[in-house]
């Protein structure tokens, strides 16, 4: 196409308006290639590049409507579907207080003295031989002693771990023929002033069985007439004014603690058939 006017510059916008409008026109693929559009200022302005891009064709625009419907029908099913809801989070739990369930859990006492019986009372002399002979490694004297004791013990209802912690408080070495600074004779260190006064068998002090049977005679009558087992003890080492024995104030922790001791020995040979009495 030939111009009349011999300079091509006037002729770039109109190429650019008829480039669009037979684009318009007859339709045809899109295309995104820019198409320059030379400055308005005319000669000597700087070219600016505009994209012009051309409409759809009606075919890809159909499919561009079908597109957007599908998008916006998943849209409003996503939003009509109710969220799932979402699972509570598991709540830490501390690990279970060994120390706690312990002191929550109720306790049983037992009545020491009375487990004591019944232990005495099923097996003898069994359990408090064994133990004093423990402690003075002649085991024959040992038994004669337990056996003397056990008896006396069930006989006036008192405790045997107590009357053997006396003994042995007394003569560890269990020397029936031992005599004290003050007299006292035996393996109890009984005084001779007692002797045949309290119904045993025999009066004769160097006897074992004799001198248990005073020695356990003349501690339950101070027992019967005293405060306590303490002031008992007391009494039964002459400590009545502190005169006749040295420290004779240290005599009860000294008995009380062997009797802990031997009674904690005799409750070890306990069974389950022995806790019935409970306090």
């Amino acid at each position: 196409m030939a111009f009349p006017f011999g300079s091509r510059r006037p002729q770039a916008p109109l190429l650019a308006v008829l480039a669009l409008a037979g684009a318009a026109c007859f339709g045809g693929p899109r295309s995104e290639v820019p198409v320059p559009v030379p400055s308005p200022l005319g000669a000597g302005g700087p070219a600016a590049a505009i994209e012009l891009e051309r409409d759809a064709s009606p075919a890809s625009s159909g499919n561009a409507s079908a597109a957007l419907k599908t998008a916006a029908a998943g849209t409003k099913a996503r939003a009509a579907k109710p969220a799932a809801p979402k699972a509570p989070a598991a709540k830490r739990t501390a690990p279970p207080d060994r120390g706690s369930a312990a002191r929550s859990a109720p306790r049983v006492k037992v009545d020491s003295t009375a487990l004591e019986f019944a232990v005495t009372a099923r097996l003898a002399h069994e359990p408090l031989t064994r133990a004093i002979a423990r402690r003075t490694r002649n085991p024959e004297l040992a038994e004669r002693a337990a056996w003397a004791v056990t008896r006396e013990a069930g006989r006036l209802r008192m405790s045997p771990s107590l009357l053997a912690a006396v003994l042995l408080v007394e003569n560890r070495q269990l020397d029936s023929s031992a005599v004290s600074s003050q007299g006292a004779i035996g393996l109890m260190q009984v005084m001779p002033i007692h002797a045949g006064s309290y119904g045993c068998e025999s009066a004769d002090l160097m006897s074992v069985d004799a001198n248990i049977c005073h020695g356990a005679r003349i501690l339950h009558l101070y027992m019967v007439r005293s405060r306590s087992v303490t002031a008992a003890l007391k009494r039964y080492n002459g400590c009545v004014r502190g005169a006749n024995t040295p420290r004779c104030y240290r005599y009860p922790v000294r008995v009380l603690a062997q009797a802990a001791r031997l009674r904690r020995d005799i409750l070890a040979a306990a069974e389950p058939g022995d806790r019935r009495v409970r306090m």
